[in-house]
């Protein structure tokens, strides 16, 4: 599974399918109970911006290739039994009051249809293009049902296969299981309706998929041991104070005025292939460190480099699915956490040996959650609003744990998100099998683009260095600047 540019999802021409609820289904979802509790922390904030501003792109979605003729039936079997076994496929929020209430549509109501649409005209992989922007804008939404949209490029001895989900039920690990998981679920269905799965290990088990709504219900749960004094969130305002009383930003300009927000350009950068990745890790393990560690020295020696900064401040993005049985579940299990550590003249080894002590801290202090360090941050005067609006991102990911690594939907699949506006270059830096890469969000601005390639330019260099030395805990990187 690749992360990318939706466009970089090509795929033959073909006919064109949509699966849509049944009447029946559609019926059902009218009527569809109040579901008790409230939204999770990262839900509620989407749902108040959606309400807000409307249609924001705020969608994120996958796309693959599969062998052979589809059989229309058992695909429209394989999308009821992906929809019936995850609850928060089946949810969406009433937004017309004060607050948001959530709604679950029964699974056993749960039924779609397949329709042939008309080909898009022009030329083809822009006309597709197109096509998935207006059918994601259209039927990704959190407020009614379904709330992701799914569909089929048919074609003699193949077909390419195409899905898209509002955020608010879903995050990127999500997508990356579900490009393998529907393509199991067909597989399963070609060879018996209903039956068990092809390949061992194929589909989730039950106590792999626990409800999303059970997470939250535990989130909200741990919340209560937590106040304002807990060692988490003073920890939190401490970093927060000591960094300018700013959220971590982007260190070079982006051609933006204070709180301007851009429309977002997505970039992509191979940094290490091959045996120069496995002489990064080899580096990364001589140091006591893993990759994680290395990519967020390699990151901090750069922002040395470019920007001065002796000491590294950044906000990550890590995964709550530890934290029940949730490990292939749909659902946005995600929180975030600040990273901090020195950098001084220090060589890549004793960086890398720093980044993952500071990333262990980062796991403990993303317990905490994040709606009342929000909260603490603004009630103690320690940052402004404007101060906490999309601070810089950095995530890394090793797509080498997923379930279907490896196995042909994966590989040939790209995970991609909406494109909407931001006023930061966050960093997706991602491992396979055999590359470490880069997927950034940049500002569609000509100062942004030219900053951003300077950057990422030194960065690669930074990994490449490493990977050259093999570097030790006492090996030596030259930090002082280019």
């Amino acid at each position: 599974m690749r992360l990318a540019d939706m466009a970089d999802w090509r795929t033959a021409p073909g006919r064109l399918l949509r699966w849509t609820p049944t009447p029946a289904a559609r019926e059902a979802a009218s009527n569809a109970p109040v579901d008790p509790g409230p939204p999770s922390d990262l839900q509620a904030d989407h749902l108040g911006a959606f309400k807000e501003r409307g249609r924001n792109r705020a969608w994120t979605g996958v796309a693959t290739d599969v062998d052979g003729d589809l059989d229309r039936e058992a695909m429209t079997r394989a999308l009821r039994r992906l929809v019936r076994a995850h609850g928060g496929f089946r949810t969406f929020f009433d937004l017309s009051g004060p607050d948001p209430v959530r709604h679950l549509v029964p699974a056993e109501a749960v039924d779609f249809q397949v329709e042939e649409v008309p080909a898009p005209s022009g030329e083809w992989d822009a006309a597709l293009q197109e096509h998935l922007t207006a059918r994601f804008d259209e039927e990704c939404t959190p407020d009614s049902w379904p709330g992701f949209a799914f569909g089929v490029v048919e074609r003699p001895g193949g077909f390419g296969l195409f899905w898209g989900c509002d955020h608010a039920f879903t995050d990127g690990a999500s997508q990356i299981l579900l490009g393998s998981e529907i393509a199991d679920l067909y597989a399963a269905e070609l060879a018996e309706p209903g039956g068990p799965e092809v390949v061992a290990g194929a589909l989730p088990k039950p106590e792999e998929r626990g409800d999303f709504r059970e997470h939250v219900e535990e989130e909200r749960k741990a919340a209560t041991r937590f106040s304002p004094e807990s060692p988490e969130i003073r920890e939190w305002v401490r970093m927060v104070s000591d960094n300018g009383n700013r959220l971590p930003r982007f260190p070079l300009p982006l051609g933006l005025a204070e709180g301007e927000k851009a429309p977002v350009r997505i970039r992509t950068l191979t940094y290490l292939e091959g045996d120069e990745l496995a002489a990064f890790d080899r580096a990364c393990k001589a140091a006591g460190a893993r990759i994680s560690g290395g990519v967020f020295a390699a990151v901090a020696a750069t922002e040395r480099m470019l920007a001065g900064r002796d000491r590294y401040f950044g906000m990550t993005v890590l995964s709550t699915r530890d934290r029940g049985p949730h490990s292939r579940s749909q659902g946005w299990f995600c929180t975030f956490a600040p990273v901090e550590f020195e950098v001084g003249d220090a060589g890549f080894g004793e960086l890398a040996n720093r980044a993952q002590d500071a990333l262990r801290q980062a796991k403990e202090l993303s317990r905490a959650p994040i709606h009342l360090v929000v909260d603490t941050l603004l009630r103690s005067g320690t940052c402004t609003p404007a101060d906490l609006g999309s601070p810089q991102l950095l995530s890394y990911l090793d797509l080498r744990w997923f379930p279907g690594a490896g196995r042909p939907a994966d590989e040939r699949g790209v995970h991609f998100t909406g494109t909407g506006r931001t006023s930061n270059a966050s960093m997706w830096i991602n491992r396979d099998a055999d590359r470490l890469y880069l997927l950034a969000q940049v500002p569609d601005t000509e100062q942004a683009h030219e900053s951003v390639d300077t950057y990422h330019r030194h960065l690669r260099e930074v990994f490449q260095d490493a990977a050259g030395q093999e570097a030790s805990t006492g090996a030596t990187l030259l930090l002082d600047g280019p």
